[in-house]
């Protein structure tokens, strides 16, 4: 069966008080999206806004946004590919946890037509063993990626 969808994958961490330049060297990768706790907030244009950030965030996006898929399961293969980069990562992800921050596995998609994931125990036990989240976030229209 052919699925026509657009997808892309972004890690993202929370955290109470981790400095998001701990995150960056742990993870080896620059953030596209960071800030501490207690900055000032900003809009995504770089305007003041009222108030501090509440927490720690890091995001960074992890396959080219937009990438359209002929076939099916292309999506689910590229997140084996995410998780089998991110498991030398554990240590990291354990400590992140255990101080109180999550890791969350965005896969954001849209397609005019119907269409499904399939993730296997396979992947599922990979999400499980570093501890993510896995969020799949889905919408009916092409969005603007600002990454």
């Amino acid at each position: 069966m052919t699925q026509r969808y657009e997808y892309w994958v972004d890690l993202r961490f929370h955290h109470p008080s981790m400095d998001p330049a701990d995150i960056t060297r742990a993870l080896r990768m620059r953030p596209q999206t960071s800030w501490r706790i207690g900055e000032k907030r900003r809009s995504l244009a770089g305007a003041s806004l009222l108030g501090q950030r509440t927490d720690t965030y890091w995001s960074k996006r992890i396959t080219p946004g937009g990438a359209r898929v002929p076939d099916a399961r292309i999506a689910e293969l590229r997140l084996i590919s995410v998780l089998q980069r991110l498991r030398k990562h554990a240590r990291f992800f354990k400590k992140l946890q255990r101080t109180g921050g999550r890791a969350e596995i965005w896969l954001s998609s849209h397609s005019s037509y119907n269409y499904s994931f399939t993730f296997t125990p396979a992947v599922l036990r990979h999400v499980g063993s570093l501890g993510c989240d896995l969020i799949v976030d889905i919408y009916p229209y092409r969005q603007r990626l600002s990454a």
